[in-house]
């Protein structure tokens, strides 16, 4: 009964369509609070659109997500949803007419109305956490884009989420930017905040993830520890991923 209390989110016979394109089949998976599950697996598979469905950026097609046990599609607004639940995108998507600082302090003050002195704080040491404190008061265009990734990082933090979903967060880097995001991303994973990452950095799903969930064609075709998958597979088409990827 403990476990069940731990789970977060709870998928049920997730389906998903684009008219007559099925994108989601059948997924089942829940998440435990504290949870680093890695997505990985072709492009294409699904791995994307499960992540926007589980914060109502999609619209389901059929089955249910839960939600600390409240379905997500009975919900009458989903900012509430959307502040427990943070995105960090592929692409930044940072306001380009706000300094870093701005960018992240304009959520908890705009959408939670919370004091801008408190913020404020609370924004500085978010930003001495991805390393970029310095560059409060830097524009976007000004930065790299291992740096932008990172403000966008903070900026889903400030908001105090119970999850954080990573879409590809690296996918847009240049490939000697992608460490200093992962490290990032380490480290949050060692506070104990529950992530679901959508990867294609094999390393960094094997090393951090205490899950790994492996898609293809709309389904989730094996679940298992690190070691699970990459070093015990039986699965064929996992296998023939792995063999590309490693």
């Amino acid at each position: 009964m403990q476990e069940e209390k731990n789970v977060i989110i709870s998928v049920k016979n997730l389906s998903k369509n684009y008219s007559t394109l099925a994108v989601l089949k059948d997924i089942n998976l829940e998440v435990r609070k504290g949870e680093v599950i890695a997505i990985i697996g072709p492009s294409g598979s699904g791995k994307s659109t499960m992540l926007r469905c589980m914060n109502a950026l999609e619209t389901i097609s059929g089955g249910e997500i839960y939600y600390k046990g409240e379905p997500i599609s009975t919900r009458k607004k989903y900012t509430k949803l959307r502040e427990e639940v943070g995105m960090v995108f592929q692409h930044f998507n940072l306001f380009s007419h706000m300094t870093v600082l701005e960018n992240v302090m304009y959520a908890p003050v705009k959408v939670k109305k919370r004091n801008k002195g408190t913020v404020y704080m609370e924004a500085m040491d978010i930003l001495e956490v991805v390393g970029l404190a310095e560059k409060k008061d830097v524009y976007p265009e000004m930065l790299s884009g291992g740096q932008k990734q990172r403000v966008a990082i903070a900026r889903a933090l400030a908001m105090q989420p119970e999850v954080l979903l990573f879409d590809e967060p690296t996918s847009a880097l240049d490939p000697e930017m992608v460490g200093e995001v992962l490290s990032v991303m380490k480290n949050l994973a060692k506070t104990g905040m529950t992530m679901l990452v959508v990867t294609h950095e094999m390393g960094f799903a094997r090393e951090v993830a205490d899950r790994v969930v492996f898609m293809d064609e709309g389904y989730i075709m094996e679940e298992g520890s690190p070691e699970d998958i990459f070093e015990h597979t039986q699965n064929d088409r996992v296998k023939a991923f792995l063999s590309k990827m490693l």
